[in-house]
């Protein structure tokens, strides 16, 4: 039996965490006494959002109440990390680091726009293009091109998006390992966690968010409100994966 994966409500966070765990199972020798490590379970991510009470519309509490209901300590949620690195260090490069698909529309309709019978996808943004390969130490790197000259451009612990032939569908998100800074001609090799596949060309993003289903652990945060000033819900959540409970089943109640 599937679970529902709520969106989570239009409420800002005002501290955050995401993290990875791998448990591992360790084990020793009574001969030698060699420690023998081995990985116990699968890895999985866990977060930690502090939301705000108030929110900028003054219905932060409300939301994180009918959250709760929502969930019943059953169903899940989808979340978005917030920046690992301090907040502030990105903000503001979004437009030279990402590009974001753009939709014509007249009135209430939308337009589509076509040369000579095949469908144009306009963007929004630096429309990035990257190359996957391996640095001499034989780590993965992704190469992109189209970048501000001599500028830096990642860094560790944000993420690289890589989108299919489309240009539309996403197809890999990885972790950056170091930062990195373009050259001269806008190009900057970027080592990589993990390596996201082969691709030439791809079109990509950089500073993009992580994404996944956590469930909250234990029972879900209680808030008191003073008399005044603002106040916070503290989630803990534990990521939870579609077989292990039968399938995902998405709803955006908040639109």
């Amino acid at each position: 039996m599937s679970i529902n994966v709520y969106a989570w409500p239009p409420v800002h966070a005002i501290g955050s965490e995401w993290t990875e765990v791998a448990p591992v199972q360790v084990s020793r020798s009574i001969i030698t006494g060699a420690e023998y490590r081995s990985a116990a379970q699968r890895t999985r991510r866990f977060a930690t959002i502090e939301a705000r009470g108030i929110g900028k519309d003054m219905n932060g509490a409300g939301y994180m109440e009918v959250l709760k209901k929502y969930l019943a300590g059953i169903h899940a949620v989808q979340l978005h990390s917030y920046p690992i690195n301090w907040w502030l260090a990105g903000l503001g490069e979004e437009e030279t680091r990402a590009a974001a698909l753009l939709d014509w529309t007249a009135g209430s309709a939308g337009l589509d726009w076509t040369a000579g019978g095949t469908e144009m996808i306009w963007f929004a943004g630096a429309v990035l293009s990257g190359t996957t390969g391996t640095d001499a130490a034989g780590f993965p790197i992704i190469t992109i091109d189209g970048l501000p000259a001599n500028t830096p451009v990642a860094r560790p612990g944000e993420f690289v998006t890589v989108f299919g032939p489309d240009r539309l569908t996403e197809v890999a998100r990885v972790m950056i390992a170091r930062p990195a800074t373009s050259d001269g001609s806008g190009a900057a090799v970027v080592r990589l966690v993990s390596a996201p596949g082969s691709f030439t060309a791809a079109r990509v993003n950089i500073g993009t968010s992580d994404t996944g289903v956590f469930r909250p652990v234990g029972s879900c945060p209680r808030a008191v409100q003073p008399l005044a000033g603002d106040w916070s819900y503290t989630w803990e959540f534990r990521e939870v994966f579609a077989d292990e409970v039968g399938g995902f089943v998405e709803i955006d109640p908040w639109h």
